[in-house]
């Protein structure tokens, strides 16, 4: 028995775990079409490559041009021709389409700062991307690829320039200062017949395009018009492909765009567009919670605005924040039924991620649930024959692709990753329970996964790991991170306090997440779930998160002597760096005095109260994180060092080239694993 047990993951599988994205489903032929990404053991490396499977046979085509990092497909509407995108030497990320009769592949652009998000026009014709310009570069220019040594003399002399700033909204995380180049939407023939064309002017920035069923006509949304400051949203503008005519069609509702944006959608016959959009005026309106998203018919002249999706008991929103569903890459979030009747989208219930259905016409627009259970959807492709791609993971495994029905919302399963991984893997799978707040006010999901290859009858020590946001959510997808520490002997909790969504309204209020109520929260569920599992040694906790999850590490630190370590990761530790140096910057207009909104902002920072904290302490961060400034983890490690006697355990770990996230780069990667994985080790 012994011998046939599996193996313990750990963090070296985030090397070899297969990666899918931008699924599409050929039914006449049972083909599907994916990117696929794998780690290549001849090459020492992960791989990124087109892949064309063969349901019946198990065959697996390879389409490729010869590059590197190959990905994004997606098929023409004839079903004919394949664009992709493929990096080859010397040219940057380019667009190809690849003819599945006859195997030619054909380059179509020669852009020099490459491209993202090809979309095909209805037609086949055309196709529609974005790439970054200024209106002062010339098109010619931008579809010149730079040598290697031509394009490191650019941008060292683009690094030289001064940055000059008059407005907020002039830097953000990941891309650091605003600079004149732009996103940019342009069109270019399928057959690479001629140079492609740009067709929005304005330093602005264009993005999320999506075609018109004429072929004549796109979409996109912008903020060359609205406050650049707000961020997460933009207007709905109107595209003549032909004659660059922009007309805007959103003026006083703004358009979701980010963190979680919703790409528009035309109903079939052109004459409607289904688009998300925030509930809220104006910044002013915002207050810190993130507003709710309702789905809107527009007419592409703006005049006809009707909202499509009420609220519901079930469905709260038509934006979900899923922090821990890594599936559904490169698919859609809403989408229109294939008879043209319904929209399909995404929205949280309780931490299940589901799939509704809302009508287009009539006076109901009740959503109704497609998909329920323990399940984590994050994506979807185009709907044919009643039945449309889903992607899907659980806590115990891997994304998947299924195929939906829309009318019955059963599924069947057209593809499984990590089959080979999956079978050698002890996987642990997630128990959740709700319980009710001391308070009253709300319920807490929380969720438990136990170690790998638990022995009955042992302790083990648990790692508290709280979400970012505060507004995403755990939800039921498969998390390898916290697997690896599953593999490593220690159990995991986690769970959606309050200001996470979700759960309602009253449960996202922002001013929860931060006047005790999720700390509150997170301790009882902690409490509870100690009680409920007997195999949890409540003496060995340990506790970590990023970003907001970080802000509630440091808040606990000073706070609570239950937890035996920490772990700080990406975090705000002092609101004064955040309402300057960050990309979110604060607002004192609240305040009767600027003098009274500094010291307001000092009072209720972490950085307070961190003589207080009584265990060791481990900070991580990246160097060119503009969300959460480097600056707070230097202040945190220096009030921590100079307040403790020098044998204190605390340890400051920076991460240069790394914005508000954890590391990209693999060696990085490991190291920041490594570095969690030896902190918790010796502590707990």
């Amino acid at each position: 028995m012994e011998q046939n047990r599996k193996k313990n993951s750990g963090f070296e599988d985030f090397d070899r775990k297969e990666s899918i994205s931008f699924g599409h489903y050929l039914e006449e032929s049972d083909r599907l079409l994916f990117a696929d990404s794998y780690y290549d053991g001849e090459a020492g490396r992960r791989r990124s490559e087109i892949v064309l499977l063969d349901r019946k046979s198990g065959e697996r085509r390879r389409i490729s041009a010869g590059g590197e990092g190959e990905g994004n497909p997606a098929l023409s509407p004839d079903g004919r021709r394949v664009l992709f995108l493929s990096t080859l030497p010397g040219q940057g990320r380019q667009l190809f389409v690849y003819d599945l009769e006859t195997e030619a592949c054909r380059q179509v652009t020669t852009m020099r700062f490459g491209l993202t998000d090809p979309l095909w026009s209805p037609d086949g014709t055309k196709i529609l991307f974005t790439s970054s310009g200024s209106d002062t570069m010339d098109e010619d220019w931008l579809q010149t690829p730079a040598d290697p040594a031509e394009e490191a003399r650019y941008r060292r002399e683009r690094a030289k320039e001064p940055v000059v700033i008059t407005d907020l909204g002039y830097k953000f995380d990941g891309l650091g200062f605003a600079q004149p180049e732009v996103m940019h939407l342009w069109v270019v023939e399928a057959d690479g017949s001629a140079k492609a064309r740009r067709i929005t002017a304005g330093e602005a920035n264009f993005m999320h395009g999506a075609w018109a069923p004429d072929s004549k006509h796109v979409l996109c949304e912008s903020n060359l018009y609205c406050d650049k400051s707000i961020g997460i949203a933009m207007d709905l503008l109107y595209l003549d492909v032909e004659t660059c005519e922009m007309s805007r069609v959103t003026r006083d509702k703004m358009v979701v765009s980010y963190p979680n944006p919703v790409r528009p959608v035309f109903t079939p016959d052109g004459k409607y567009i289904i688009i998300g959009i925030l509930d809220y005026e104006g910044r002013k309106d915002l207050n810190g919670t993130y507003p709710s998203c309702t789905l809107y018919r527009v007419t592409p002249d703006g005049k006809e605005l009707t909202s499509i999706s009420e609220k519901t008991e079930e469905c709260l929103d038509t934006v979900q924040f899923a922090y821990n569903a890594g599936c559904g890459a490169g698919l859609e979030k809403v989408r229109v039924s294939s008879d043209g009747r319904y929209v399909l989208f995404h929205a949280c219930f309780r931490g299940e991620c589901r799939i509704f259905k809302t009508p287009i016409y009539g006076e109901d627009h009740r959503p109704v649930a497609l998909t329920k259970g323990k399940y984590a959807h994050n994506g979807m492709g185009v709907p044919k024959n009643g039945k449309v791609l889903l992607s899907q993971s659980e806590t115990d495994v891997p994304e998947s692709y299924v195929l939906l029905d829309e009318n019955t919302g059963g599924t069947e399963l057209l593809y499984q990753s990590n089959e080979d991984w999956l079978a050698e893997k002890a996987l642990s799978r997630a128990e959740d329970f709700f319980f009710d707040c001391l308070d009253g006010r709300s319920l807490v999901h929380g969720f438990c996964l136990p170690p790998q290859n638990r022995e009955p009858g042992k302790k083990y020590p648990c790692i508290v790991y709280v979400h970012g946001g505060p507004h995403p959510f755990y939800t039921y997808g498969f998390d390898l991170e916290m697997q690896a520490f599953a593999g490593n002997g220690f159990g995991v909790l986690f769970c959606n306090p309050r200001g996470s969504s979700g759960y309602g309204d009253e449960h996202r209020k922002i001013e929860y997440a931060f006047d005790g109520s999720a700390y509150t929260d997170i301790m009882q569920f902690v409490s509870e779930a100690v009680r409920r599992f007997d195999w949890i040694d409540g003496d060995r906790l340990g506790l970590t998160g990023g970003s907001y999850g970080g802000y509630m590490t440091n808040y606990a630190a000073s706070r609570n002597k239950r937890f035996k370590a920490f772990i700080t990761q990406r975090s705000i530790g002092n609101e004064l760096i955040s309402y300057a140096s960050s990309d979110m910057q604060g607002d004192s207009g609240a305040y009767p005095t600027f003098g009274e909104f500094m010291d307001h902002e000092v009072e209720r920072s972490v950085i307070c109260g961190m003589e207080k904290v009584d265990a060791p302490f481990l900070i991580l961060h990246g160097v060119d994180d503009l969300r959460c400034p480097v600056e707070g983890a230097h202040q945190l490690f220096v009030a921590i060092k100079d307040s403790h006697p020098e044998d204190f355990p605390v340890k400051l770990v920076l991460y240069p080239g790394c914005a508000h996230n954890q590391p990209i780069h693999p060696g990085q990667l490991r190291h920041y694993y490594r570095t969690m994985l030896d902190w918790f080790k010796t502590y707990l």
